[in-house]
């Protein structure tokens, strides 16, 4: 039995295993070739590769955001290219359906959007520092948040 991509049934469900699927990564790493001496690293991958039998539906949801046959990532959104693609992608099905706050990794996406909507500062210094301090704020207040607990 073959599954009809061409419905709301199948977008749903390659949008569901989205939500459940990618994991959002973000961090700081010393680099001698960057401008302010530190890179900002980011990537969203598979926590398991979905199966053939699901691409047609997450094809689907990635038609969106124009994301075309060949330019599925199996391996994950690696490139900056790609990666703006999908923050594209994911905006523009929120304004249709509440999908941001539905990721199951939501410290990941949550800081992986926030360092999109903050660009690390390019200058080593003042500026550097208040970003690098926003950040841990912004990560300590988010993994916390809808918890009893008290950040350290």
């Amino acid at each position: 039995m073959t599954m009809q991509t061409n419905d709301k049934t199948g977008f749903g469900i390659g949008l569901g295993y989205m939500l459940g699927q990618l994991k959002f990564n973000t961090y700081v790493s010393k680099d001698s070739q960057a401008k302010a001496g530190y890179r900002l690293r980011r990537s969203v991958v598979w926590r398991d590769p979905p199966p053939p039998s699901l691409l047609p539906c997450i094809q689907q949801v990635l038609g969106i955001g124009d994301f075309l046959a060949h330019e599925f990532p199996i391996d994950g959104f690696t490139s900056i290219k790609s990666q703006k693609k999908l923050l594209l992608l994911l905006r523009t099905i929120n304004k249709e359906y509440s999908v941001l706050s539905a990721f199951a990794d939501k410290v990941g996406f949550h800081m992986w959007d926030w360092v999109w909507r903050n660009p690390m500062p390019s200058d080593y210094g003042n500026e550097l520092a208040k970003w690098a301090e926003a950040y841990d704020i912004e990560h300590k207040s988010i993994m916390f948040e809808g918890t009893m607990e008290e950040p350290i």
